[in-house]
């Protein structure tokens, strides 16, 4: 055999000895849940797991939680909340003593008789049977816990379940542009008594109000506790999807104004309304003056998309103190050649020659040793600026405090989604969650559309400076030559403790692999696997359990389908 058949035919040879060892428990879980890719609707999945074996082995014991109830009730919610409280061991409903007493006033009432923690629900919602158990293992690990928030979903009139909203754990951006904590809030006594009382009369609004402010005391982020903590009462014909599309930003954004000017992570920022669903949006100061961000761009031949990169950084491109620097691999068209020689003429551009056989890293660490901007661009061939704005953007989001690298919005030219972020585990090392979603598509709980941390965005185009870069050595040319050597970075910068931050407000179009193809072509498929390979043994902990992606939501899809099982999260005791 030989020829392109025997080429294949090794590649499998070579791939069945590299999965010859036993795999590890991360592994053996990836592999299941890429196998089984079941679709179920929620009542199914509810009604499977919520009786898993493991969740009903949790400690049982008594829960240190009342539940303050503010609002009209019927008489059906009254039953509910009173069997609840003569059940013994549960959290003990706390009524206020006007019936339509607003938060405000039914506060300081709650507060006297609480128990160390306290929830704030309308009598019309319900408590999850599972939550008890999943709090006293959240209290356990973590028994200073500030402030605990939940996932949640909806009920109905006749008790039917929907809309479930499995939010990430906590990121300031993405809970600022939102409201991301919802209703599934659990306050720790303590802190309540100290925070002022919220003006806002729409209860969502205050509950958010006292987060912020809680937050704001600490230098703590709240804990996450993975799983369906809180149902809260809705209609399916008016609220079909997570709550987080139907929470208004109006009443917040005072609330959100506020906590700014407290906060060392927000220097100078201010908020604006964003248009859909009722979020906002965090603009940051530019620096000045503005630095230099030196923009590297790996190509070999395909003068038609350098082209129209480059004239979208001349002519579509507002932000002017900016150098190219374009890294040659092995370029053989005279109409390249041609291009590069007027390229050479600018003073603002620089042609790097790079021969030898395609490795992306070692062609961006090239053109970042060449480089003399503050700010480093990584940028694809393939990508096009069409908005005059963007890299303002992007350089005011990196060069926040904290913050170690960011990435943007990459639109199709049909205008679909390219890519939104990149979810760890997705697909069995990372993928992009959201990917050829519509122009109009908001994403799992308007994701999309608000600014967030994340684990990872894509080297396609990533900002950040050029003294974080050096300090973490560049791209791994050694183990990751083609494929998820962006990845690997982004996880080290948050290795390093800083943050990967993704924009919306930053948009591009990208004719995706227009230039370089597949990373599964046959030629590709041995060196492919090792670096999937690589990445599964570095990054093990991640995959399995990527912070900013719930575990209740599928690692094989790309639209927030639920998990075939859902991932344990184990808290980390302090």
């Amino acid at each position: 055999m030989n020829g392109l058949g025997g080429s294949i035919a090794m590649a499998f040879g070579r791939l069945r000895k590299l999965f010859r060892r036993e795999p590890t428990r991360q592994e053996l879980y990836l592999r299941l849940t890429r196998g089984l890719n079941i679709e179920r609707d929620y009542q199914s999945w509810i009604e499977l797991w919520e009786n898993y074996a493991p969740l009903q082995a949790l400690p049982r014991s008594s829960l240190p939680l009342s539940i303050l109830l503010v609002g009209s009730g019927s008489d059906n919610d009254r039953a509910y909340w009173d069997e609840l409280a003569r059940s013994g061991n549960g959290p003990q409903p706390i009524w206020p003593p006007g019936t339509d007493a607003p938060l405000n006033e039914a506060l300081p009432h709650a507060l006297r008789i609480a128990s160390d923690y306290l929830v704030i629900l309308h009598p019309s919602d319900r408590l999850a049977v599972s939550a008890p158990q999943r709090l006293l293992a959240a209290f356990d690990a973590v028994p200073d816990a500030l402030l605990i928030f939940g996932d949640e979903d909806q009920i109905d009139a006749a008790g039917r379940r929907f809309a479930a909203w499995f939010k990430p754990d906590f990121g300031e951006d993405l809970f600022l542009s939102q409201n991301g904590f919802g209703r599934a809030v659990i306050f720790r006594k303590s802190v309540l008594e100290r925070l002022t009382l919220p003006e806002a009369v729409d209860l969502d609004d205050a509950i958010y109000d006292l987060a912020l402010q809680a937050i704001a005391t600490s230098d703590k982020d709240p804990l996450h506790c993975p799983g369906i903590l809180v149902h809260v009462a809705g209609d399916p014909t008016v609220t079909p999807k997570a709550r987080s599309l139907y929470l208004s930003g109006g009443a917040r954004r005072t609330a959100v104004e506020r906590y700014i000017t407290q906060r060392p992570s927000l220097p100078g920022a201010t908020v604006e309304d964003s248009g859909a669903h009722g979020f906002l949006r965090l603009r940051h100061p530019l620096p000045d003056p503005l630095p230099l961000v030196s923009v590297v761009i790996p190509t070999r031949d395909r003068k038609d998309l350098l082209e129209l990169c480059i004239k979208g950084l001349d002519e579509a491109t507002s932000y002017r103190n900016k150098e190219i620097i374009v890294i040659d691999n092995d370029s053989t068209e005279e109409e390249t050649k041609t291009y590069f020689k007027a390229l050479s003429q600018r003073p603002d551009v620089r042609i790097i020659p790079a021969p030898g056989p395609f490795n992306y890293p070692r062609l961006i660490n090239l053109g970042a040793a060449q480089a003399r901007g503050e700010i480093l661009m990584t940028l694809n061939n393939d990508i096009e600026a069409f908005e005059p704005d963007w890299l303002h953007e992007m350089v005011s989001q990196v060069s926040r405090p904290g913050v170690g690298l960011v990435g943007c919005l990459l639109l199709y030219p049909d205008r679909s989604i390219q890519h939104a972020g990149v979810i760890v585990g997705l697909s069995g090392v990372a993928g992009h969650m959201y990917g050829e979603a519509a122009p109009d598509d908001p994403g799992y709980a308007g994701r999309i559309l608000v600014a967030q941390d994340l684990s990872a965005v894509t080297g396609a185009c990533q900002v950040m400076r050029r003294s974080l870069f050096e300090q973490l050595g560049g791209l791994d040319e050694r183990h990751l030559a083609v494929a998820y050597n962006d990845i690997d970075f982004c996880l080290r910068v948050r290795e390093a403790g800083l943050r990967v931050i993704y924009t919306p407000h930053a948009r591009l179009l990208h004719r995706h692999s227009a230039s370089r193809g597949s990373d599964i072509r046959p030629e590709r498929l041995v060196s492919f696997a090792w670096e999937r390979e690589y990445m599964r043994e570095r990054w093990a902990h991640v995959i399995f359990d990527d912070p900013f992606f719930n575990p209740n939501l599928s690692l094989s899809g790309k639209r927030g389908r639920l998990a075939t099982a859902p991932r344990p999260r184990i808290f980390k005791k302090n």
